[in-house]
């Protein structure tokens, strides 16, 4: 498993993940920075460092890291169709489960550095408009948040990002679906729904302020339940290259 991470590690070098990655962590944190812009040329004393933060963290759950991370594991999937090494790798003793472990490992990392980027463009943005209360405290909270929610978000599309790794391309269509998944929680989540929807279940967990009356125990519930359906999605839904090996090798049995 060391061995597969350790490639698929390698084969970034040849994708444009890396761009897309600080082009969605810079576009929840430029949109949240253009919205205090507007707001402080009306009323110069209208927020302070914590608003902007937990406004960023909206904007990424709503807007940009759903689609971005599906994205980054659609096209770190998709790089086996692409350059055709899926049929080689279904020939050695690599099982497509464990390759796309390995995938979801690397996935994983990415979110965590989509995570880490976009709090840096929000402290900068921050910065930018000088605004109070940008104290210790609340840099250490701010960066656990906003890391937090990209780890709970990645566990809301995974199942999407499993299921577009079945065919080539197959990603295409679950980008469309993950961005109507994060948009829809923004109308959710004030109706008490937040909990028991994958995008915004983390926003509990994290303790999200101005939250609704809710339940922590539904958020998490909500959460493994994601971590649960996707794990169970690797281990039992067929992928198209698989199926069509296993088929090929009961027709020459037959013969």
């Amino acid at each position: 498993m060391l061995q597969l991470v350790t490639c698929e590690f390698k084969k970034l070098k040849k994708s444009n993940i890396l761009w897309i990655i600080i082009a969605g962590a810079f576009f929840s944190a430029f949109v949240t920075f253009m919205q205090f812009k507007m707001a402080l040329s009306i009323d110069d004393q209208v927020s302070d460092f914590e608003e902007f933060y937990l406004s960023a963290i909206w904007n990424n759950f709503c807007m940009s890291f759903p689609f971005v991370i599906t994205i980054m594991g659609g096209m770190l999937c998709n790089q086996e169709y692409s350059s055709g090494t899926l049929k080689s790798i279904i020939t050695i003793p690599v099982s497509i489960k464990r390759l796309y472990i390995a995938k979801i490992i690397i996935t994983g990392v990415l979110v965590l550095a989509l995570s880490v980027i976009n709090y840096f463009f929000v402290i900068a943005g921050a910065n930018l408009l000088h605004l109070q209360g940008i104290e210790s405290f609340l840099i250490l909270k701010a960066f656990l948040q906003i890391l937090g929610m990209g780890i709970f978000i990645f566990t809301a599309v995974l199942p999407l990002i499993i299921w577009g790794f079945r065919k080539i391309n197959g990603y295409y269509p679950m980008i469309v679906i993950a961005f109507m998944y994060g948009f829809c929680g923004s109308f959710l989540l004030p109706r008490g729904g937040g909990d028991f929807y994958p995008i915004t279940a983390g926003l509990r967990i994290v303790k999200y302020a101005d939250l609704p009356e809710g339940s922590t125990l539904a958020a998490v519930t909500t959460v493994a339940m994601m971590v649960l359906i996707s794990i169970l999605m690797i281990w039992l839904v067929p992928y198209s290259y698989e199926s069509a090996t296993q088929n090929k090798n009961v027709k020459k049995q037959h013969n």
